[in-house]
């Protein structure tokens, strides 16, 4: 697989004369390049790349699968959180009469069978995401509706979040995601300087600049995020980190009081919203004459004329 972007840092020609060098190099120790299996994915550029190996042009393509992660040609993760979720949902269901509908197996063995299996399925490769709010936001939807499909608690139960995360000892996904990449985050920090991942964390590029309007979230901007909604010093991360004992003992605790947080902050949304809803509603002040049906507005009672004529 061939990447490319449009950063000005490796042009189109520069590109094609690496690849004729490899293909070489590759010729010369009797190795073979396969033409059907290799493809161009080029990363926000303007016009597809054309690519020539041997006077065979390769495929051109929007999204390829690499090491189980979906890179996409629009730089978004949709598309690889579609498929986590797609096969996180599969493996949810292939268990569903061995563990979940099992009459044999603790509700406790049954949370440890969802985390061990489909909360791994579901976040391989997070520690590495650039996600958006709404992105985690639909993580979090489907790890709620699992839990509640192995418990099997209804939306017609009526019990809150808060109450189905404590009842499992679980936390949200939002601190899920926030552990894994904090966690991340320490381990590149204490590699040693030649090493690539820690390279591109703190490297920058020399030249070039970002489009106008809001730019995209970047790795080093989430982590941030992260850090100031648990509280940890975005300054002095780094000297936390340099202990591998004393940074996770710290993510254990700043975790654990954003985890109170996020669940007190549903509570309160749950109260605010049981509240409305108790209210009394007014008096209808508009009423069909033929069946007696009230309205709150007009285009009730009209809607409801055209139906009940009917």
């Amino acid at each position: 697989m061939l990447f490319a972007d449009d950063a000005a840092v490796v042009s189109q020609q520069e590109l094609q004369s690496l690849l004729d060098r490899f293909y070489q190099a590759c010729k010369d120790f009797g190795l073979t390049i396969s033409l059907k299996k290799t493809n161009v994915l080029g990363q926000d550029t303007e016009a597809p790349l054309v690519i020539t190996i041997d006077d065979y042009e390769l495929d051109a393509v929007h999204q390829f699968t690499y090491l189980g992660s979906t890179i996409t040609a629009n730089l978004s993760l949709d598309t690889n959180i579609d498929k986590r979720i797609g096969k996180a949902a599969t493996t949810l269901a292939r268990l569903t009469t061995r563990v979940w509908t099992n009459p044999k197996l603790t509700a406790k063995t049954k949370i440890a069978a969802y985390d061990a299996c489909v909360i791994s399925t579901l976040l391989y490769g997070s520690e590495t995401w650039t996600t958006y709010a709404r992105q985690e936001r639909r993580l979090n939807t489907f790890h709620l509706r699992s839990i509640r499909c192995i418990l099997g608690i209804s939306w017609q139960g009526k019990v809150s979040n808060a109450k189905i995360l404590s009842r499992t000892g679980l936390p949200s996904m939002y601190t899920l995601l926030r552990q894994r990449k904090l966690r991340r985050l320490g381990h590149v920090h204490r590699m040693e300087d030649v090493r690539i991942p820690k390279g591109i964390l703190y490297g920058e590029l020399i030249s070039g600049r970002r489009t106008i309007g809001r730019p995209q979230l970047r790795y080093k901007d989430v982590s941030k995020r992260v850090m100031k909604a648990l509280n940890i010093d975005v300054e002095s991360w780094e000297n936390l980190a340099a202990d591998r004992t004393r940074w996770r003992g710290t993510l254990n605790q700043h975790l654990k009081t954003g985890e109170e947080k996020l669940l007190n902050a549903a509570a309160d949304m749950w109260a605010r919203g049981n509240e409305r809803g108790n209210f009394n509603k007014p008096e209808t002040t508009h009423k069909w004459d033929f069946c007696h049906r009230g309205c709150h507005s007009h285009i009730g009672l009209f809607s409801h004329k055209r139906h009940c004529s009917s």
